[in-house]
């Protein structure tokens, strides 16, 4: 993961995004956050340390970054749009009680997708990316060692 200052600038330079302070700011707050948080959670964040960027800049800063391939959009059931700072392939799982999003590694499964797809296709359509979703419920229960 990107995390320096120097880094965060160099990314944003070789996708030939103009380097600016709240842009800076903005991807790195984003690229503290464990969980992935909508424009409004980033917002309120940011705004704790630099409190002159507006919600607007946020949403303009996001869309350039999602543009440009380096955070992604997660869609939830309520049509809220929340961000993901990794763009590799991963699976989401989406908590319907608690409305979390949780990265999820199973590169079998991920395998299985890309290869069905890539022997099987889907006629007159290009796919760019694939996503898989799962929705359910997240159980926490007290482990005793």
């Amino acid at each position: 993961m990107i995390s320096s200052l120097t880094k965060i600038k160099t990314s944003l330079q070789e996708c030939g995004i103009k380097v600016t302070l709240p842009r800076v700011y903005i991807y790195q707050t984003l690229l503290g956050f464990k969980q992935h948080p909508s424009a409004e959670e980033l917002f309120s964040k940011v705004n704790k340390k630099h409190p002159g960027i507006s919600l607007a800049t946020i949403y303009k800063t996001l869309e350039v970054l999602v543009q440009n391939k380096l955070i992604s959009k997660v869609v939830t059931d309520e049509d809220k749009v929340r961000y993901d700072h990794r763009t590799d392939q991963h699976i989401h799982l989406y908590c319907e009680k608690t409305k979390q999003i949780l990265d999820h590694e199973d590169p079998t499964l991920e395998a299985m997708v890309l290869s069905y797809f890539q022997k099987n296709g889907i006629p007159s359509f290009d796919i760019h990316q694939i996503q898989i979703n799962i929705k359910g419920e997240l159980h926490i229960q007290n482990q005793k060692k």
